[in-house]
């Protein structure tokens, strides 16, 4: 799983306050804390993607069959060991 490296979350962030600025959606003077609410909710969500990512890993690697990373076969184990994961744990949300 790629992940956003913070340069990109930061422009991703700032674009949206941008625009809900623009749009009179949010006071400007309140920019800094929808960009830290923002930015926070992205890293969260990072976290989760590489806790699942994690998960996922290790239970095609306790398989007592060895799949190839990469074959069709794990891939194919990933998607589907990935939509259980994600059915059990829940993503994080906005505070």
């Amino acid at each position: 799983m790629s992940r956003m490296s913070e340069e990109r979350i930061s422009f991703i962030a700032h674009t949206i306050v941008d625009d809900l600025v623009g749009k009179h959606r949010i006071d400007p003077t309140r920019r800094g804390e929808v960009l830290a609410v923002l930015k926070g909710g992205f890293f969260d969500f990072e976290a989760y993607n590489d806790r699942i990512d994690e998960e996922v890993r290790l239970k095609i690697a306790s398989l007592s069959k060895k799949v190839p990373e990469g074959s069709d076969e794990w891939r194919l184990l990933y998607k589907k060991y990935r939509a259980e994961a994600v059915g059990k744990h829940r993503p994080p949300t906005i505070k």
